[in-house]
């Protein structure tokens, strides 16, 4: 059983109830969040592969790095892709 306990400071004018000061709720409609995606594909036999630096700067732009594919680990191909993401500004 849940008891209502008075708010300090707070006096009802009779002694055998217990009171609250009423709290409003107040309910917003949140919009779901738009976000906008980026790939970055590169071929290590060609350039070299991102360094922290960069990455860095993708970061201080936004961009989170959900993950990395590596083609070679799949035995399909010999590129490494980056996929990166943000809320939409």
């Amino acid at each position: 059983m849940f008891m209502q306990r008075p708010i300090r400071g707070f006096t009802m004018e009779k002694q055998d109830t217990h009171g609250s000061a009423f709290i409003p709720m107040v309910y917003e409609a949140a919009q779901a969040a738009q976000w906008e995606y980026k790939v970055l594909t590169i071929d290590p036999r060609e350039e070299a592969l991102p360094d922290a630096q960069y990455l860095s700067e993708l970061g201080k732009e936004g961009w989170v790095l959900t993950t990395i594919l590596d083609e070679r680990s799949t035995s399909k191909g010999g590129k490494i892709h980056y996929y990166l993401m943000r809320q939409s500004q």
